[in-house]
């Protein structure tokens, strides 16, 4: 699992800001620090759509080298890591589940026009969702990344 580090600003006339300085243009906003925090997430599974492969992600260390984060860092800012799960392929897994669970799911899936193991898949994206930004990763080229802020 990746993560990446966001910077919470706030501005005492304004709402709250977030910006992960690993990637440019990807920044999140609320009214309280922890619906900027919520939206961290979203903005960096907003971001990651459209970029082509995930970058490095920097330590801690190695970005309190950077001006901008130490002049952020320094007026107050936080430094929140924000977990990401890239899913970029499958890979098979043999897990036991309670019948009564696997028959509601499948019954679901059917319903949902999918498969058993799709229906599974987004269930968990879904879920992990709620925690950090589950990222689908394209092995194609593409355009770079548009700036996306999620308020």
């Amino acid at each position: 699992m990746n993560r990446y580090i966001a910077i919470l600003c706030n501005d005492p006339e304004s709402a709250f800001g977030l910006h992960f300085p690993d990637l440019p243009g990807c920044t999140a906003a609320g009214d309280t620090e922890d619906e900027a925090i919520a939206n961290a997430a979203i903005a960096l599974r907003l971001w990651m759509e459209d970029a082509d492969e995930l970058p490095k992600a920097s330590t801690l260390a190695e970005l309190r080298k950077r001006p901008d984060v130490r002049d952020d860092l320094g007026s107050g800012g936080i430094a929140l890591i924000v977990p990401v799960v890239a899913v970029s392929r499958k890979q098979r897994l043999n897990i036991m589940l309670d019948p009564g669970i696997i028959e509601a799911a499948d019954s679901a899936a059917k319903a949902a026009g999918v498969s058993r193991s799709l229906y599974i898949e987004q269930a968990l994206e879904a879920s992990l969702s709620d925690h950090m930004a589950t990222v689908r990763v394209r092995t194609s080229r593409a355009a770079p990344p548009r700036t996306r802020t999620a308020s």
